[in-house]
């Protein structure tokens, strides 16, 4: 699917006169590469979400979420869809953003916000191959675990007064007419997905000059070095270490293979690989444009103690 993309960012390389297999020529390769293929899928995101949203009865189903017995419901499914979402934590950022718009209780948001880029179907079919189904198992459960957990205590502080202020326009307000044809609903998708494109535009080139620049030259083998030890601190250390780097969840499975191999215990080594995919520093860079420092705060907090927690029970029962 992304034949294309690759071909230009090896023809940059080219260009650039770069070898894809030294720092430079990686990092390079790495920022193009990542920023055609997520630049179309937010805009893709983006512009279903809206539609979406504008064919959805939102005053109805807010009222739902808002009570007691939909919002208790509304967590383990919004964590569920976000399992069942192949999408990197880069490419969840619009649907989080749809969820905001639409009214939809922001512990639910966040609910999907946390799951969606820990779990998915390849890298669940992945591990059960790789590790056996009774791990894939757990390692699903675990993750859909923490994005409700997560959630639920983001909601619990308060989580939504401290989005960045405008962060749910455009709000489609009760009362304002939705386009009624489907050309017209294109167009209103269509600006939306611009909007979100726009606003969160200097982030994602910033987060993936980082992730580039940590994919092009952190030395290989430094982070097996560092935590191949058995003691517990080493789990909360790899979680923390797994913050800068930005990691899908399909390429968890063979870099958990090649971690267990070098002597890095399971639960450590999948610590530092939820840690990467779930709470990067570009996913926090890219969230700045609707989160304030605070709750980015928070957020990594709840995620880093949740991949910290699911480190130590691996390790104790695998």
């Amino acid at each position: 699917m992304w034949t294309w993309a690759e071909w230009i960012a090896d023809r940059v390389v080219h260009l650039a006169r770069l070898s894809p297999a030294d720092g430079a020529g990686a990092a390079l390769h790495f920022f193009v590469y990542d920023l055609l293929k997520i630049t179309v899928l937010i805009a893709v995101i983006a512009f279903a979400m809206s539609l979406i949203r504008q064919a959805l009865p939102l005053a109805r189903l807010r009222g739902w979420l808002e009570g007691g017995h939909g919002r208790a419901l509304g967590y383990p499914a919004a964590a569920a869809f976000g399992a069942l979402t192949p999408f990197c934590s880069c490419s969840s950022v619009p649907i989080f953003m749809g969820f905001i718009q639409a009214g939809f209780p922001v512990g639910v948001a966040f609910a999907f916000l946390i799951t969606s880029p820990l779990v998915n179907e390849i890298a669940f079919v992945l591990m059960g191959v790789a590790f056996g189904w009774k791990l894939a198992l757990a390692y699903a459960a675990a993750g859909i675990g923490l994005g409700i957990a997560g959630g639920l205590t983001l909601s619990w502080l308060g989580a939504g007064r401290w989005l960045v202020p405008g962060a749910t326009a455009p709000l489609e307000e009760e009362g304002t007419p939705v386009p009624v044809s489907w050309r017209g609903r294109a167009f209103e998708a269509a600006d939306t997905s611009l909007y979100i494109l726009r606003k969160i535009a200097p982030w994602l080139v910033g987060a993936l000059a980082l992730g580039a620049g940590l994919h092009g030259f952190v030395p290989a083998g430094f982070f097996e070095r560092w935590f191949a030890g058995t003691g517990a601190w080493t789990v909360p250390l790899a979680a923390l270490a797994g913050l800068p780097l930005y990691v899908s969840a399909n390429a968890t499975v063979p870099l958990l293979e090649a971690f267990v191999a070098k002597g890095v215990p399971l639960g450590t080594a999948l610590a530092f690989l939820l840690s990467a995919v779930g709470v990067s520093l570009p996913e926090l860079i890219l969230l700045k444009g609707v989160m304030t420092p605070r709750l980015l705060v928070w957020f990594s907090v709840v995620v880093l103690i949740g991949t910290t927690l699911i480190g130590w029970l691996f390790n104790a029962l695998f």
